[in-house]
């Protein structure tokens, strides 16, 4: 660092760190420090991916963000920006930013940033140039009006939606984001604390394209209520009821029954799941490739049918 100008540089550079990857121009920086200039550098190379995890941008201003953006407006498609701290990180700011400067950016993550109905009305009056298919705005302080507004300005496009933890929404909202955008395949409502079985079954009702799906947490998720999901969203490859209290072995025996092709299943904090369900579900289940049953009924024999059966399936 001492000896001259460029290997101080070199040296500063957190994309150099073990803590960032770089593959190309997808940059991902996790525990480390933001700096203006180092700020400045990325975009000058012009990214066209930048994750930013749990990062600190105490000493960030205003005006470097808004140069890094000015500087790869034209380049950058996908900004994570998550669980970082600092004024000059903040959800709102990042949201400002993209949408008056990134005309080319298709996903957005501001998932556990702070963000509020300020960030996302900016988002949502983004130029008319931007089309964003994924939004992730996880933990977040977003009501109803500037969500609706968001997803309406981008219907057509829009596939992707998560809104874990965002307790002021209400299920009059969601039920509006299905029917708007039915062609949604990702979707995370976990931890919504205003979420009915109505608002479950309208969801059911209207969103056939879903591919993964993430209700945790929920009360009104029952045997019944997943049964008619997996007879109605047929294309199911990922689904997540961690601590789902009403989620039983018939559970399993309806993804057995109605969707032997997933791939991932979250059922974690589910009392009621027992070796039985899973025994049903590993025999019935040969492309299950992630199964997570932890602080669930299951004991021994449950693991050594899962684990001779389905090898590929983690722990």
């Amino acid at each position: 660092m001492q000896v001259c100008s460029r290997l101080h540089t070199l040296a500063t550079d957190h994309t150099l760190c073990e803590s960032a990857r770089c593959t190309g121009r997808n940059l991902r920086i996790a525990n480390s420090k933001v700096t203006e200039r180092w700020l400045l550098c990325v975009g000058g190379r012009r990214p066209r991916s930048l994750c930013l995890y749990s990062c600190s941008g105490l000493s960030l201003t205003s005006c470097g963000l808004e140069v890094f953006f000015t500087l790869c407006r034209n380049f950058l498609k996908e900004l994570k920006v998550t669980s970082c701290t600092g004024p000059g990180l903040h959800g709102d700011q990042v949201l400002r930013l993209v949408g008056q400067l990134c005309h080319h950016v298709t996903s957005v993550d501001v998932g556990w940033s702070g963000a509020t109905d300020t960030g996302l009305k900016a988002l949502s009056d983004c130029v008319p140039e931007v089309q964003l298919k994924s939004v992730v705005l996880n933990g977040c302080h977003v009501t109803d009006d500037p969500l609706m507004k968001l997803v309406v300005r981008h219907k057509e496009s829009l596939r992707r939606l998560e809104v874990f933890g965002c307790q002021f929404l209400t299920p009059s909202c969601l039920q509006k984001v299905y029917e708007v955008c039915p062609g949604l395949q990702h979707l995370n409502i976990g931890q919504v604390p205003k979420v009915t079985a109505h608002c479950l079954t309208v969801m059911t009702s209207l969103l056939k394209c879903l591919i993964s799906l993430n209700l945790t947490g929920l009360q009104p998720v029952t045997d019944a209520t997943v049964e008619t999901l997996l007879q109605n969203c047929v294309e199911l490859q990922s689904l997540t009821f961690s601590s789902c209290p009403g989620v039983t072995d018939l559970t399993m025996h309806s993804i057995r029954k109605y969707s032997p092709c997933i791939r991932s299943l979250d059922v974690s904090g589910c009392k009621a799941v027992t070796d039985a369900g899973v025994q049903s579900l590993a025999l019935g289940c040969r492309r299950l490739q992630q199964l997570n049953l932890s602080s669930t009924g299951t004991g021994n024999r449950g693991y050594n049918t899962r684990h001779t059966t389905n090898r590929a399936i983690y722990f």
